[in-house]
C-alpha cells in the first residue's frame, strides 16, 4: 500500500504557505511596535522589551504544546534526547537570540538592524553547503543570495552606515548566529521530532529563561490596557503559527531553500508597516526590492540548484 504523501512534500504547497507565514512575521512588525508603545515601554527600555517578548514565547509555546496535546497526547512526550534537542534549541532560537537582538538594536540603526534580521538567510544557505550532504553550495545559490542581499539594501536606502562596533553590530551577529544554529538544530531534529513540538516545547523554555532573565536585569511592565493584550495575543499566535509553518518543509527540502524564502520577511515588514502605521508605501526601492528579493528566491529554488 502506497504511503500518503505529506501536505509538506510539495514544492508548490511549501510556496504557498512559506508566503503566508512570512506574510505573519511581517504583520509582526507593526505589532511588536504597538504592542511596546501601550505597554508604555520606551525605546530604550531593552529589558522590559525582553520581558514582553519572553512572556509572548513562553504563551506561544504553551498554546502550541495544548494544540498537539488535543489531537494525540502521546505527541508531546520527550525522550531524554530530545529533551537536549528542545532545550538547546529553545535557548538558542529564543532565549539568546531575542535578548541579543533588543540589546543590539538599541545600539544601531534600524534600517541595519533590519539588515542583519535578513542576514541569517544567507548565512544559512552558505553554511548549509558545510553542514548537509544533499545542500551543496553552487553558483545559483550564491547568485541567489546576491540578489536577495541587494534588496534588502535597497529597501533600506534612507541611508546604512558600514561602520562595526563590538557592542552593536557584533551583538546584532551574535543574534543572527544563535537564530542560524537554532535553524540547523531544527533541521538536524525534523526526521525525530515534529515541528509543533520543537516549536512549543523550545518556545516555552526559552520563553520562561527569557523572562527570567529581563526580570533579573530589571524589566518591568508598568502599564496594562486592552490595546497591549490585543496586541500581545495576536504577537502570540502569529509566533505559534508562523514558526511551526516555517520549521515542517525542513523535513523534506534543503534549509537553504526553506530560509530563502524569509527574505520576504522585509518586504511584508515594510508592507504592513505602512498599512497599520499609516507610512508611506509608494517608493521606488519597496518595487525594487520585492524584485530582486523574489528573483533571488526563484534563483535558488531553481531545479539543479542543490
Amino acid at each position: 500500500m502506497a504511503t500518503k504523501k505529506s501536505f509538506f512534500q510539495s514544492k508548490r504547497n511549501v510556496v504557498l504557505i512559506a508566503i503566508f507565514y512570512t506574510f505573519l512575521w511581517g504583520t509582526a512588525f507593526p505589532l511588536v511596535k504597538m504592542c511596546m508603545e501601550s505597554f508604555e515601554i520606551s525605546d530604550s527600555d531593552n529589558m522590559s522589551k525582553c520581558l514582553v517578548a519572553g512572556i509572548r514565547f513562553a504563551f506561544s509555546g504553551f498554546f502550541t504544546l495544548v494544540w498537539c496535546a488535543f489531537k494525540d497526547e502521546t505527541k508531546i512526550r520527550l525522550s531524554p534526547s530530545q529533551f537536549k534537542h528542545v532545550l538547546f534549541y529553545g535557548l538558542l532560537a529564543t532565549a539568546l537570540q531575542y535578548s541579543f537582538t533588543y540589546i543590539g538594536l538599541s545600539r544601531i540603526d534600524g534600517s541595519k538592524g533590519a539588515i542583519f534580521d535578513q542576514l541569517c538567510v544567507f548565512v544559512i544557505v552558505l553554511a548549509s553547503g558545510i553542514f548537509f550532504r544533499d545542500d551543496r553550495l553552487n553558483l545559483k545559490k550564491i547568485t541567489g543570495c546576491i540578489l536577495g542581499f541587494l534588496g534588502v539594501l535597497v529597501i533600506n536606502t534612507n541611508g546604512v552606515s558600514f561602520e562595526f562596533s563590538l557592542d552593536g553590530e557584533g551583538i546584532m551577529l551574535c543574534a543572527v548566529l544563535c537564530q542560524t544554529a537554532s535553524y540547523f538544530v531544527a533541521k538536524n531534529t525534523a526526521q525525530t521530532i515534529s515541528a509543533p513540538k520543537l516549536v512549543g516545547y523550545g518556545q516555552l523554555i526559552g520563553g520562561i529563561l527569557l523572562c527570567g532573565f529581563a526580570i533579573l536585569a530589571g524589566g518591568r511592565i508598568q502599564t496594562v490596557n486592552v490595546t497591549a493584550v490585543i496586541a500581545l495575543l495576536m504577537l502570540i499566535a502569529i509566533s505559534a503559527i508562523a514558526y511551526v509553518l516555517s520549521l515542517m518543509p525542513l523535513k523534506y527540502f534543503p534549509a537553504s531553500e526553506v530560509s530563502s524564502f524569509n527574505l520576504l520577511i522585509t518586504v511584508f515588514g515594510v508592507v504592513m508597516s505602512a498599512v497599520v502605521l499609516g507610512e508611506n508605501i509608494f517608493r521606488w526601492n519597496y518595487l525594487v526590492s520585492l524584485i530582486l528579493i523574489s528573483s533571488g528566491i526563484i534563483v535558488i529554488n531553481m531545479k539543479g540548484s542543490r
